[in-house]
This record gives structure tokens, C-alpha cells and sequence, in this order.
């Protein structure tokens, strides 16, 4: 289960510690006694680098390139001295060693990954090789009695993330050539270049923009002036962009390189540029949007190309197009990444552009970031334009999965739908629920008074100018505690979406049942109900995030895969969220409930829940997973799910809700499973203490 941990601790004489933390479900806050060790084993298992490591196309282009560095430094006479920047594993550092490199040295600063890779590198046969210096690159020394004796002429490193340059990468190379490094070292990989496309996209604006909220042609709500001129979150939007549906947007412009980092190069390593490209515009439209990608030329000879385009745009994918392979086939062979995803940022300004238009799509990077803006027409001067940041704190308040959810049409619908049925002119409602617009517009459908609890500042922030700029003030009373909520004599319906900013998992949404509990069964609510649903599933990829390495290119990384393993025990809770639309998955089985709860009920007074019970396979796959969500039965008729949007097939790919993060757990022993075999769980609830457990056990039959 999922709890928000508070850097408050109190050290036993034991050696143990008590952390403190909030329960999600229950909202209140706790002491529990943890491994003297907790603080290390969690921040282990968050770097786990498995999914990267898992990435055969990456390691294999680096070693490729590599090699090449090594054998063109002794053509021309000279020795291979390798220096390895942030060496993780030492996966590249044995690599060069394999491929003959003279002297090679690794560096990397967190201590549990600088243990570990001495280890690998020791059971691997390089000891004698390698020599690993637990430093950052940026506090190592060059000399007799240094942490290298000489600057080396190769560098190899992989210090980048969706944003390129967001982990300092332009920092480390621009030092490491100052004063690591040969004048003419070579550098793996050699050029970056990050590449950018312009597009119109309503369903990319509602992670972004809140928009009014409307019923059969009605506008039940209306968008503050500062929230609609907001420029958006300052942090990088990274996504699966090969999943988002190609119907969902429109290119507006051909995909076009904006910025190159010549890494072998210190003059081409700039903290602050700014690059105007005049392009003509492919289709008309209105620009909201850039996606963002970005390749690297791995080579001197620039014949290896590693590249994190989407699908559409990507090299190996448009060769297999002009073989006439459709593109959903192909997505299912290009190297994925959840190391490297893609990233949209949201213009300032959305901007209208006409097909065969010249426009100015002007971008700017700082040492750590990017942004972007266009201009529909030609300029002479470039304007400057700050890093936007959001001033409406509706985007530092709420994450962008929500903003899409205040924005689907749909749930939206039934949700006012249901509210209909039960207002009248006599309406007093109390709203639980963290940004709470629907409530509001329960005033427009001719609520008497409305109730908000908002605890959370930034977004009470929020409500206030949604309250102002409707003019619903003398309606509209805004509750800042849990202790204040309004007695029972003046309430006569309680609402809720449900959804509050500390859950992470569905079901911790719950906590509107627990708010609910302080008022009698008397009192209607909306939802009535909500089922706890689950399917088993057979990932395509994202069991990768967790599955252990082994033999990695031919070396032997059992060891890494055992430290992360025994942090992860320590310190992770077995189900994990995750935005499953981006992970393809097919259904290995039906959707089966787990527990249905009755929301009328007062959960105080619910017996503890103890359910165990088995799934059938139904069609023969690798079981890898069991995806979970939870149905919100608005009332009788109606129900909100946060998970799958179509029916379920098993043998078939499962279509999942943008807005909401489905819970995960991925199985640790992944087996092949056949129509004979059974998933087996256990379900644990104390509602007392809003403890959650569960529990999954794949009994299959092995296919031969």
C-alpha cells in the first residue's frame, strides 16, 4: 500500500527508526517502525536501471561505437585510455575492456552502484582492468597521485534523460573536456540532436488547459482569465508517444532538428541557446503543442544511429512503411524505452498557422531545460522568452492526469447526469473531492448552497478564482479542515468524484468513504458503491521496469539485479501506479471483482475483509502482471471506471482511461502460462486502520 512518507524520523537504541507517515485512505498520520537501513534501501531501489540495461539496441550501438573509438585510436598509434562517466553497473567500462582498450577508468558517486560495480566488474574477470573511483566525474583529480594518471582519449557515458540535457549533462561533458580529457578524445556517443514537431491536438490540450464545463450546449462553469493565459508547468511532459493514438493529433510542420550537441566538442556545448527555424507549415491549423525526441550519433563516422523517435517519425519504422507493413505492426518492433521517452511542451501562445505559410518556430535551452514558442509570421529579431512557469498554481496543484480528467467530456456527463437526479431547489451538497469543479457546477444545475472541503492550499488557491470569476461567493462555502466540516442538519446530499491529491493508487481514493462515514446513511451520496476490479495480463513491455537482468551482452549482472532486489523487498509496496495506456498489454483473462463496497455503509463499522480466491487463465501467454482499478457506481445506473474503456477480450490488447493511473503488480517469478493454469490472490482490508494488502501467485501448468 502506498503511503506518503515525512522526512521525520525518531533512531531506537535498537538502530531502528520510526517514520512518520499519512495513511491515504484514513488522512491521518502515523508512526511506523522501519530497517535502520530504509532511507538507503528506497533510494536503491529507485535507481534501479533495469529497463535501460534491457534496452539490447542501446547497448549494443554503444558497443559498437566503442569499439570503433578504441581501434581508431590505435591506428593512429595511440593508446585506448578510457574514462567511464556515471558507470552504473560498469557495463560500458567492460565493454571497452572486452574491446581492448589500454587503460579505463570508471567513476560514479552513488556509493550502493560503486559497491555493486566493483563487485560485477570482479566477477566479471576486469578487476585488473578497471579502475572504479567512487567520485562524481566532477571532483576527480588528474596526476601522478590522482584519480587518473593522465587525461584520457576516450570518453564513454550515457548522463541523459527525456529532456536531454535535464540530468547536467552539459555541465559534465563541458568540465570533463576541461580537465579530463585529450584535445582530440573521442566521445561516445559523438552528437546529440534534439528534434521537434509542431501539432494541433485537442486531446494533448487537456492534460494542459482546463476548459469550461458544459452540458447539452450549456456552460455550467466558466475558466478564470488566469488560468486560460497561463502558459502551463515549467516540467517536462514525458510520454509514451508511440501509444498516443495518430488520429488524436495533427503535424503541422515536418519534424525539424533544432538543436545539436557535438559532444566531442566543448565550443558546441552551450548553457544557453536559442535556435529560429523559418519553416513552411504542412497543414493548416492551430498549434498547441511540440513534441520532442531526440537521437545520438554514436560515432566519429556518424554510420550508428540510436534514435527515440515515435513510431511515426522513427528511421527503422519508415523502412518497414515502405514495405508497406502497417504502423501498429511496426510499433511492436521498435526498441521501447522507458528510460528515453518522448516529451511534449505546451506553447505560450496556441498559435494559428497556414499550409504553405513560412512560420518561426523559435527554441530556447538553458543548462537544464528546454522550451519553445512560434510565431506565425517571418522576423528579423528573435524575441527573448522566458522558461514558462505556471501563474495559476492550477498546474503546480493538480498533476497533468487530472487537468485531463476535469476535461473528459464524457465522465463528466455522468457525473452531471447523476447530479441531476438528485438536485433540487432545496440542495444543500457537501463536495469531497481535491478540486472539486463539478461541485461548483452543481450551483448552474440549481443547487441551493454548496460545501467544498479543501485542505490542500494550492488548490483552495484554485477553487477561490473558479468561486470569484462565476460570481458564486454567496453560494459557494469553501471548508479548510477536516474538523470543520458543516454538521448534518445542513446537508442533504454529500458528492464526490471521487479524488484527492494524496492518492496514488485507485482505491486510496476511498478516503472519500471514510469522510463520508462522519455523516449518517441517512444523507444521500453520490457514488453509492465502488468495485475493486482486477484482470492478469501479459505486458509487452512494461514488466522490464522490474524484471532482473541476468546475462546482460554477455556479462553477468546477478549482482546488480540482487541489490535491487533486496532494497525493492525493503522498501516498495507491491503495487505500483502507472498510466497503463502508455504500456501495451493484452488480457490473459476476464476482469474478475475483487471487492465490491457499499459507500452507504458506514466504514467505521465494516468488519475486516479477508478474501482469497483464484483467477482462470483463459489464453495461453507469458503472465507477467495483474492490472488493478476501481468502478465508482455514481448510482443505480450509472458508473465511472478508472480503468479499461472497452470491453475486455482475453487474447486481445486492453484500451485504458488517459486520466487515470491504474495500480500494477508485476510478478517477480514471470511464468508461461496455459489455459489450465490459475492466478491465486489474496485480498486484505482493516478498514479501522485503512491497511491494504494484496497478494498474487501464478499456478500454471508450463507450456511445452
Amino acid at each position: 500500500m502506498y503511503k506518503v512518507y515525512f522526512t521525520k524520523l525518531i533512531r531506537l537504541q535498537t538502530m531502528n527508526v520510526f517514520t512518520q507517515c499519512l495513511n491515504p485512505l484514513t488522512g491521518t498520520v502515523t508512526w511506523e517502525e522501519k530497517d535502520e537501513n530504509y532511507d538507503y534501501h528506497q533510494e536503491v531501489a529507485r535507481s534501479a536501471f533495469a529497463d535501460m540495461l534491457h534496452d539490447s539496441e542501446r547497448n549494443q550501438k554503444y558497443n559498437a561505437a566503442i569499439e570503433a573509438a578504441i581501434k581508431c585510436k590505435h591506428e593512429l598509434g595511440q593508446e585506448a585510455n578510457v574514462l567511464d562517466i556515471g558507470t552504473g553497473t560498469g557495463l560500458l567500462s567492460m565493454m571497452a575492456a572486452k574491446c581492448g582498450a589500454d587503460s579505463i577508468t570508471a567513476c560514479e558517486a552513488f556509493t550502493p552502484m560503486a559497491k555493486c560495480a566493483i563487485k560485477i566488474i570482479q566477477e566479471n574477470g576486469f578487476e585488473d582492468k578497471i579502475k572504479l573511483v567512487h567520485k562524481r566525474s566532477t571532483k576527480m583529480t588528474v596526476g601522478k597521485d590522482g584519480d587518473i594518471i593522465k587525461r584520457a582519449n576516450i570518453l564513454v557515458t550515457e548522463i541523459f534523460d527525456t529532456e536531454l540535457i535535464g540530468e547536467g549533462a552539459l555541465f559534465t561533458f563541458r568540465h570533463a573536456h576541461e580537465n579530463l580529457l585529450e584535445e582530440n578524445c573521442i566521445v561516445v556517443p559523438h552528437t546529440a540532436t534534439v528534434w521537434v514537431q509542431v501539432v494541433e491536438s485537442a486531446a494533448v490540450c487537456a492534460w494542459n488547459t482546463i476548459h469550461p464545463i458544459q452540458h447539452k450546449n450549456q456552460n455550467l462553469l466558466k475558466i478564470p482569465h488566469s488560468i486560460k493565459s497561463c502558459s502551463g508547468a515549467a516540467a517536462v511532459h514525458d510520454i509514451q508517444l508511440t501509444q498516443f493514438p495518430y488520429n488524436a493529433f495533427k503535424p503541422l510542420l515536418p519534424p525539424q532538428p533544432i538543436f545539436r550537441f557535438t559532444l566531442s566538442n566543448k565550443s558546441h556545448l552551450l548553457y544557453n541557446e536559442t535556435n529560429c527555424l523559418h519553416v513552411k507549415a504542412t497543414e493548416s491549423g492551430t498549434a498547441h503543442a511540440i513534441f520532442m525526441w531526440w537521437n545520438l550519433i554514436m560515432d566519429i563516422n556518424n554510420e550508428i544511429l540510436l534514435s527515440c523517435a515515435p513510431v511515426w517519425e522513427h528511421p527503422d519504422a519508415k523502412m518497414l512503411q515502405n514495405k508497406g507493413i502497417p504502423l501498429d505492426v511496426i510499433a511492436d518492433v521498435i526498441p521501447w524505452r522507458d528510460h528515453w521517452m518522448q516529451a511534449i511542451y505546451y506553447l505560450p501562445v496556441e498559435t494559428p498557422v497556414t499550409a504553405n505559410n513560412e512560420v518561426c518556430l523559435i527554441g530556447y535551452h538553458d543548462e537544464y531545460s528546454l522550451w519553445f514558442q512560434l510565431i506565425n509570421e517571418s522576423i528579423k529579431k528573435v524575441p527573448d522568452c522566458e522558461r514558462p512557469i505556471c501563474s495559476c498554481n492550477v498546474h503546480v496543484a493538480y498533476c497533468r492526469t487530472r487537468i485531463g480528467q476535469l476535461n473528459d467530456h464524457t465522465r463528466n456527463k455522468k457525473y452531471i447526469e447523476a447530479l441531476k437526479k438528485k438536485i433540487t431547489s432545496d440542495t444543500v451538497c457537501l463536495c469531497l473531492t481535491d478540486g472539486c469543479l463539478l461541485g461548483l457546477a452543481a450551483i448552474t444545475l440549481g443547487a441551493k448552497k454548496i460545501y467544498i472541503l479543501e485542505t490542500n492550499f494550492l488548490s483552495r488557491k484554485c477553487i477561490e478564482m473558479f468561486v470569484e470569476t462565476n460570481s458564486l461567493t454567496e453560494k459557494v462555502h469553501i471548508v479548510k479542515s477536516v474538523d470543520n466540516l458543516p454538521p448534518e442538519s445542513e446537508i442533504n446530499l454529500i458528492f464526490g468524484e471521487p479524488y484527492f491529491i494524496t492518492s496514488i493508487v485507485p482505491w486510496e481514493n476511498l478516503y472519500f468513504w471514510y469522510l463520508a462515514s462522519k455523516y449518517s446513511s441517512q444523507i444521500q451520496r453520490i457514488p453509492i458503491a465502488a468495485t475493486l476490479m482486477g484482470v492478469i495480463v501479459e505486458f509487452k513491455d512494461l514488466h522490464n521496469i522490474r524484471a532482473p537482468l541476468g546475462i546482460c551482452e554477455g556479462f553477468d549482472l546477478s549482482i546488480f539485479d540482487k541489490l535491487i532486489q533486496i532494497s525493492s523487498d525493503k522498501s516498495d509496496s507491491p503495487i505500483e501506479a502507472q498510466p497503463l495506456w502508455e504500456y501495451p498489454g493484452k488480457a490473459l483473462s476476464l476482469p474478475f471483482v475483487i471487492k465490491k463496497f457499499d459507500l452507504l455503509q458506514n466504514v467505521n463499522e465494516h468488519k475486516n475483509i479477508n478474501i482469497s480466491a483464484a483467477v482462470p487463465i483463459l489464453k495461453n501467454g507469458t503472465c507477467n502482471g495483474v492490472a488493478l482499478w476501481v468502478d465508482w457506481h455514481l448510482d443505480s445506473e450509472i458508473t465511472i471506471s478508472s480503468g479499461p474503456t472497452a470491453e475486455v477480450q482475453p487474447g486481445k490488447r486492453i484500451s485504458w482511461d488517459r486520466f487515470t493511473r491504474q495500480g500494477v503488480h508485476l510478478f517477480k517469478d514471470i511464468a508461461r502460462v496455459t489455459q489450465r493454469s490459475v492466478v491465486s490472490y489474496s485480498f486484505n482490508f482493516v478498514p479501522q486502520h485503512g491497511n491494504v494488502k494484496f497478494d498474487f501467485h501464478i499456478l500454471s501448468k508450463s507450456m511445452k
